[in-house]
């Protein structure tokens, strides 16, 4: 399914207005070993969240396999600091945002490297990542 650009900016407006600790990662393995080869924390997770824009959304929202909500699906490129040098990684990011009993609060079901194809239909122009 794909959104419309109002539906990503409303989904990114409630995203950004978030407090950092109503966004829980998952403790997928992929995502951990990620995390730990790119150095980045929870808190640097958290950060490249808060800074999604519309050209980083691919597609979504769909139904939730794992439980309640919607999930919706960027990509970006991060990036890591060796030294002097700065590594550029691209990363597939799948978030659900729903209402819990105390609130709203976003999941990051996946912060990895994409494993498929990813599509950008509101990058201009559109672009297309391929599989690395």
């Amino acid at each position: 399914m794909s959104a419309t650009r109002l539906q990503v900016l409303h989904f990114l407006t409630q995203l950004a207005a978030l407090d950092s600790k109503d966004i829980v990662l998952s403790r997928q393995r992929k995502t951990l070993d990620f995390m730990e080869q790119i150095d980045y924390e929870m808190s640097d997770v958290v950060a490249e969240l808060k800074r999604l824009q519309l050209e980083h959304y691919s597609y979504g929202p769909n139904q939730n396999d794992w439980g309640t909500g919607w999930v919706w699906h960027f990509g970006k490129t991060v990036v890591q600091y060796l030294g002097k040098a700065e590594v550029p990684h691209r990363v597939y990011i799948k978030l659900n945002l729903s209402v819990t009993r105390d609130g709203r609060k976003t999941t990051c079901m996946s912060f990895h490297p994409p494993e498929k194809p990813m599509k950008f239909p509101y990058q201009k122009p559109p672009a297309q990542w391929s599989i690395q």
